[in-house]
């Protein structure tokens, strides 16, 4: 595993520099790094990897990166060309483990983003422990690079840019030395602790304007009518209205949602489906779906079926290349749920990936809600 081209990272990171500061991008907080080093970064939004590789310019980053990025159209290309490291999402990958390593004892920066997926809410969601295991290893300095406003900028859930501010902070988190003395548990929580962030509150606090556009598939990340509980909301411009009640729930300029951060109505919705998981032992959400899964290194269509998940595990009862299979994922196997919002929620096992797009697009939400949580209930059984 090699680092960047130099040539062509000074070239295309001076590029994505100014385009950072042109979206908007302030660095607020700042400090040198010198590698070999480890940054860790939150992610609320599809630029962040931008942002990073323009806070840490002139400094080349080798990032890791979910494998399925590099099967997509355009961003493969841009991963490959920047050397980023593929790695397994929601399982111990040693290979691209290994391939970081020779990049620090090359004095080279590797990249982080611990949550291993965007927050659909703009809140620090689950840190994998395994992160913790990483930094103890590799014994080098470790260093935060925290955007606030991506995800106000450019929300997970639209292609749309609301313009407005970001801020970015980069300081030192750990020190080597002070590594070898922290055990795990501890590493582990000063990360949770220097990476939470909730980008509603960010904006409410500072008082920062985004520019309103219409929040279609908004929708889809939150789904239930908070007052008649009915679940599939139309989104109208810039309100989301249930149409069983004609309840709004209206987005404004400081990305809230009635005057609250979008996390909270998220949390709340989250706290709604633990509820009824509790109240029925025999809680069961199913949903028709697509298969898609890796063929011949590219993410296709491979069957038609339903994935049903109740406190078992999850199941998907269809077709798998013309013939009709049964696939079982266990629930402690699955500690949280990637999803792209209003399309799938994806399963990663053995290498592989097996990818749920859902005929009702808020169903992949729900499903992260019940999942994470019979995930939580299996841990403490």
């Amino acid at each position: 595993m090699k680092r960047p081209n130099p040539f062509l990272y000074v070239t295309l990171g001076f590029l994505l520099k100014v385009f950072a500061i042109i979206k908007g991008q302030r660095i607020i907080k700042k400090i040198q790094i010198k590698g070999p080093a480890i940054t860790l970064s939150n992610h609320t939004s599809f630029y962040d990897f931008i942002y990073t590789t323009a806070t840490l310019y002139p400094k080349r980053v080798s990032y890791l990166a979910a494998s399925k990025m590099f099967f997509e159209t355009g961003t493969g290309f841009f991963l490959r060309l920047a050397r980023a490291i593929p790695k397994s999402l929601m399982q111990a990958d040693p290979v691209a483990t290994l391939s970081a390593f020779r990049i620090l004892k090359k004095k080279g920066i590797v990249s982080i983003f611990p949550e291993g997926q965007i927050s659909p809410s703009g809140k620090t969601i689950y840190i994998a422990y395994s992160i913790a295991k990483f930094i103890k290893r590799a014994h080098v300095d470790v260093y935060i690079v925290r955007h606030f406003g991506p995800g106000l900028v450019n929300p997970p859930w639209t292609k749309k840019t609301f313009s407005g501010k970001i801020e970015t902070e980069k300081y030192l988190l750990l020190k080597k030395e002070d590594i070898e003395t922290m055990d795990l548990d501890h590493i582990y929580d000063v990360v949770c602790q220097h990476l939470h962030i909730s980008q509603g509150q960010f904006a409410q606090d500072k008082g920062y304007r985004y520019r309103l556009r219409p929040i279609n598939n908004l929708e889809n990340v939150i789904y239930q009518c908070p007052q008649c509980l009915h679940e599939g909301l139309v989104a109208k411009q810039y309100a989301l209205i249930c149409p069983s009640c004609h309840h709004e729930l209206h987005y404004d300029v400081h990305g809230l949602i009635n005057q609250e951060p979008l996390d909270v109505h998220f949390d709340r919705q989250a706290e709604r489906v633990q509820h009824m998981i509790d109240q029925n032992p025999s809680f069961e959400l199913s949903a028709t779906t697509r298969l898609q899964s890796f063929r011949h290194e590219k993410l296709i269509d491979v069957g038609r079926g339903v994935m049903t998940l109740n406190h078992k595990g999850y199941v998907y009862q269809g077709t798998v290349d013309g013939k009709m299979t049964t696939l079982t994922f266990a629930i402690d196997s699955t500690p949280t749920l990637p999803s792209d919002i209003g399309r799938n929620i994806q399963i990663y096992e053995g290498y592989q990936i097996y990818q749920f797009e859902m005929d009702e697009p808020w169903k992949p939400t729900k499903f992260v809600h019940a999942g994470e949580y019979l995930y939580q209930i299996k841990q403490k059984s």
